[in-house]
């Protein structure tokens, strides 16, 4: 099922996702049904149909316009003058604030990347779906190359792939364990000062030029926080899911050679 692209289907597929948003943050989305959605909006079930052929497709949805990948070429044109460490950590600080300012952002990452999830939404939201995915995975690789290429950083391209791989699995399994809110607080320290540590101590791993400190983390964090104060929730539009679906359809990931 194709996400419309004319003006008013695609206003009313925001007015739809928004309730939904709602919804599942006030219940959470095990309760949440397409009857009660439809009631939320006022209209008829068989409308909701015309958008999504199921519960599986909002959920895709409502991960996809919130995803950080929807604000990270936004905030890099602000700030041309970033490192490609800089640039490397941005998606990390990015999904620790989307976290911080959304109910629903946690669950829905962790739902939407359930293979029982995704695979019974329909077949354009899960094309949709991978291409996202694997472009957040290409935004540190190509990071990453960016630093090799201009010095910041000596390292093959299979350390490049290993940093990678061991940044986004950092940051899938730190994600889990904090808003699970299962673990006792006294097993676990502030997720803050354990974040810098662990990605500084995994960068360390490798040859940089300038390693990771504090000082680089903070600042960092301070624009990320200073931007999404003022812009949290303007990329998070079907248009701007729109957009960044069409220049991924045109854009392949450089992965070194």
């Amino acid at each position: 099922m194709r996400c419309p692209t004319e003006v008013l289907p695609t206003l009313r597929c925001n007015q739809i996702l928004d309730a939904a948003e709602i919804l599942i943050e006030s219940q959470g989305i095990v309760s949440f049904k397409f009857s009660q959605l439809a009631k939320e909006v006022g209209c008829s079930t068989g409308t909701l149909y015309k958008f999504f052929e199921g519960k599986e497709d909002i959920l895709v949805c409502l991960f996809l316009r919130a995803a950080t990948s929807n604000q990270l070429s936004v905030f890099v044109e602000q700030y041309p003058k970033m490192t490609a460490q800089q640039k490397t950590l941005l998606p990390i600080l990015f999904t620790f604030e989307v976290i911080a300012r959304s109910k629903s952002f946690s669950t829905l990452r962790s739902v939407s990347v359930n293979t029982m999830v995704w695979q019974l939404a329909s077949a354009e939201k899960v094309d949709r779906f991978r291409k996202r995915i694997n472009a957040f995975w290409c935004w540190f690789t190509e990071s990453l190359n960016e630093a090799v290429a201009n010095g910041e950083l000596e390292a093959t391209p299979l350390q490049v792939k290993e940093l990678v791989q061991g940044i986004v699995f950092y940051l899938t399994g730190s994600l889990t364990q904090f808003e699970s809110q299962l673990i006792a607080p006294e097993y676990l320290s502030n997720r803050r000062e354990t974040c810098y540590r662990h990605l500084s101590r995994l960068m360390a791993q490798y040859r940089w030029k300038a390693p990771l400190n504090q000082q680089v983390y903070d600042e960092l964090e301070a624009m990320t926080q200073e931007y999404f104060s003022k812009h949290y929730r303007s990329k998070m539009t079907c248009e701007s899911c729109n957009a960044l679906a069409n220049k991924l359809e045109l854009k392949s990931c450089t992965q070194g050679s």
